[in-house]
């Protein structure tokens, strides 16, 4: 029944962002529409009580933050064109990439530990599971959804 339910969930949240509003507000609306169904799938995937969802939600967007942040650190040094770049250059490129996923290695598990304090090691084992799981479903709905201009 809950599966039902989040997928009512995620199915008018997909439906609210196709209100005609300006771009950057679209986009914002469609990212919390997105962040809410990711949250529902969740919380049904990882089987959360009411009480564990309350202290476990702000710890997880907390995490998110922190992996935005990196990531974002770290944006513009590799969108140049590898072709036109010197062997060092593509060297400390590579270097870097290692370092960035180390520090979302360390950031995991950092946080894998904080959220073991509230939820057990299988929910924590079903958020990996339900994570993925959701970027799948999204990356097929944007499959099939109709391109426009």
């Amino acid at each position: 029944m809950r599966h039902y339910i989040t997928l009512l969930l995620l199915f008018i949240c997909c439906l609210a962002t196709g209100t005609a509003m300006a771009q950057t507000d679209k986009e914002k609306s469609r990212r919390e529409n997105v962040e809410s169904a990711k949250v529902a799938f969740l919380t049904d995937k990882m089987a959360l009580t009411p009480d564990q969802a309350q202290k476990f939600w702000p710890i997880y967007h907390e995490f998110e933050t922190k992996r935005r942040e990196i990531y974002a650190a770290h944006k513009g040094s590799y969108r140049k064109k590898i072709d036109e770049l010197s062997d060092p250059e593509v060297k400390a490129m590579l270097d870097g990439i290692f370092v960035l996923k180390q520090k979302e290695l360390n950031l995991e598990q950092e946080y894998a530990a904080k959220y073991q304090r509230i939820i057990s090691p299988r929910q924590l084992a079903q958020l990996y599971r339900g994570e993925r799981e959701f970027t799948k479903m999204l990356l097929r709905k944007l499959d099939h959804k109709p391109h426009n201009p």
